[in-house]
């Protein structure tokens, strides 16, 4: 008895627990088992206060959208459906099952294979019946690892030819049973392989190298294989280098007009050409910022048509697996293993949706079809029936299914039967997978990751409205400025002209013609348009007024007015020429308005918070915060 009664104690404790106000602003109300779910990050990371104290920001910020009606604008619909879609890319599938294949694809992709496959054709395997294994063996000892006995062996008895020399192939392009086979077989040697429908392949694996990412590369051709083809080439790529212009010097001089394309080094058959440009594109992404989209251009390539000047333009990241993952995702929606998920994902939702097969309809209505084939082209139902539906939205009646019976051929009518329950599990995958695509947030898994990005799209427009309010309120500015003089004074700035020099001999330049009193103007039209081997400009000059902070000045530097002045500034060299030292700066509007806006966002920001806080109705149940405070702390 004593048990019973501590169990429905603790289940009434429970159940008071999950059905108490936490707190009400305005109009809202947080019960706390749905704020301790939604909030247990914060939570655990924040502690109760903070974390209460953030949640009532963010409803109070989501009503001050509201009260502009965002929410009924046709510009916010449709944003909330296009960052519904990405949400829902995220979701769609289960997690546990599409993050190890990701991420297992991830780890194929870094390392790619070169590698020819031999597919036996049916007709050899049931000729040799008994015989298959002697057979495939014998095979495999007359290749002896030799990829050109492998092409031969492909020519004579594959029923593909795609792999029939080497290739660094797209990991999304084959099954994945066979890509795992091709990553675990060893290097240069024949492995034998049984697909789970006893496909028969064979396996040699010639190569393996580091994957390069996706690359854009455009080119100029020279089609003259010549020393003189070379020194045309070598003359085209120095011009390139000294004024930049590979489009003008590609329309003048290439032989191939063709629009740039993307080159995915997997691609590349192994022979020594394209090895070599592969090379040339490892080289450059080994020995550059992986980030940096700046022109390369490559020294000339001697090729079978001519010499090959390329222009590196891109490279997709790979280097995380969180930098790749949608572009993953993406290849994956389109190769041939999405229909696996596909196929698990509607079993699982054939247990979730309101789905309703009438196997007795099905049964009734398939034993009412014809035997003969003329009968069936005249067949006309007095009924409709029912076979399946899926909530209100999708059904599948008997009509339905007679319609898209009447395509079927004469031959093939024996089979009817078949092709009967065949058709009924196309639609249901069909519609059940439209289904959920159309229903998707209305379902309660998802009901709060939509109601989530509803709540974060108005905070952003919140934040808009308080921005573009701060950005045209120039009174509130001024009074900004004024009250907080003291912190927007600079005890040192120093007005003039800064020189900001690539290296020491353009630093000495610019020193000596300051010395000779040439002008700003001349000293710009002097270096104008010069910039080194990698195209950075030699010198960029700046006029204005900045702070002794901002110039990273150590505290024992004197500066006096009429001075000049050279320190190391990151990777170049700065020459200040001082016009005037100013003391106690205090900064002016136009600089608020331009440079320190973000500043009185902020305050702003701020000063609206405050008081959508004294005119909102706050009640916050202590008992409740005091229970959330025991197992999370203040």
């Amino acid at each position: 008895m004593k048990k019973i009664v501590v169990l429905l104690t603790l289940l009434l404790v429970e159940v008071t627990y999950s059905q108490s106000v936490l707190m009400t602003v305005d109009k809202d109300t947080i019960y706390t088992s749905v704020f301790e779910k939604r909030q247990k990050n914060s939570l655990e990371k924040l502690g109760v206060k903070q974390t209460v104290d953030n949640y009532i920001n963010f409803s109070l910020l989501k009503q001050y959208a509201l009260k502009y009606k965002v929410d009924e604008s046709q510009d916010f619909q449709i944003q909330l459906l296009k960052e519904g879609e990405k949400l829902k890319d995220s979701l769609y599938y289960p997690s546990e099952e599409l993050e190890p294949l990701l991420k297992d694809y991830y780890q194929k992709l870094m390392k790619e294979r070169a590698v020819q496959i031999l597919v036996f054709k049916d007709d050899i395997l049931r000729e040799k019946e008994k015989q298959r294994e002697k057979f495939i063996n014998g095979v495999i000892k007359k290749i002896n690892n030799d990829p050109l006995a492998f092409q031969e062996a492909v020519e004579q008895h594959s029923s593909t030819q795609l792999y029939k020399k080497s290739v660094y192939f797209d990991v999304f392009s084959l099954g994945k049973s066979v890509v795992d086979m091709i990553y675990e077989a060893p290097v240069g040697k024949v492995t034998k392989f049984v697909s789970k429908d006893n496909y028969y392949y064979l396996i040699l694996v010639s190569d393996e190298r580091k994957y390069l990412g996706n690359v854009v590369l455009d080119d100029i051709l020279i089609k003259d294989t010549t020393e003189e083809g070379r020194l045309k080439a070598e003359t085209v790529y120095d011009e390139i280098q000294k004024n930049g212009d590979f489009l003008g010097a590609r329309q003048k001089y290439s032989q191939n007009l063709e629009e740039s394309k993307n080159i995915n080094p997997f691609n590349f058959y192994s022979d020594m050409k394209d090895k070599q440009l592969y090379q040339y594109v490892s080289n450059v992404i080994n020995s550059n910022d992986p980030s940096n989209t700046s022109i390369t251009v490559f020294p000339p390539i001697k090729t079978e048509q001519g010499y090959v000047i390329y222009k590196y333009l891109f490279r997709e990241s790979y280097d995380t697996y969180s930098q790749a993952r949608s572009k993953l995702y993406a290849r994956l929606k389109k190769s041939g293993e999405i229909n696996r998920l596909n196929n698990d994902l509607v079993k699982k939702l054939k247990t979730e949706l309101d789905y309703h097969e009438n196997t007795q309809n099905i049964e009734k209505f398939i034993q009412s079809l014809p035997k003969d084939y003329k009968d069936f082209k005249d067949m006309k139902l007095d009924n409709e029936d029912l076979l399946v539906n899926i909530g209100d939205s999708y059904t599948l009646t008997t009509q339905d299914l007679l319609s898209l019976l009447k395509g079927v051929e004469e031959q093939d009518y024996p089979e009817i039967e078949e092709g009967a329950r065949y058709m009924i599990n196309t639609w249901e995958n069909k519609a059940i997978l439209d289904y959920y695509k159309e229903h998707f947030f209305e379902m309660n898994d998802f009901k709060e990751d939509w109601k989530n990005l509803e709540d974060q799209s108005l905070i952003r427009i919140a934040f808009a409205i308080i921005t573009s309010q701060a950005q045209q309120d120039v009174e509130g500015q001024k009074e900004f400025l004024k009250k907080e003089a003291s912190k927007y004074t600079w005890k040192e700035r120093i007005q003039g002209t800064f020189y900001y020099c690539l290296n020491s001999d353009v630093e000495k330049e610019v020193v000596q013609m300051l010395k000779s009193k040439k002008s700003v103007d001349y000293i710009k039209n002097y270096f104008k348009g010069k910039t080194d081997s990698d195209n950075n400009e030699l010198l960029v000059v700046d006029k204005g007024k900045l702070s002794r902070e901002a110039l990273n000045l150590p505290s024992d530097v004197n500066l006096s007015d009429n001075m000049i002045y050279t320190i190391d500034r990151k990777n170049r060299k700065l020459v200040m020429n001082v016009e005037k030292v100013i003391k106690d700066d205090p900064m002016s509007l136009e600089e608020l308005q331009t440079t320190y806006i973000n500043e009185y966002i902020d305050y702003k920001t701020a000063k609206v918070m405050e008081q959508l806080r004294k005119e909102a109705k706050i009640n916050i149940n202590e008992s409740q915060e005091e229970i959330l405070e025991k197992k999370y702390g203040l």
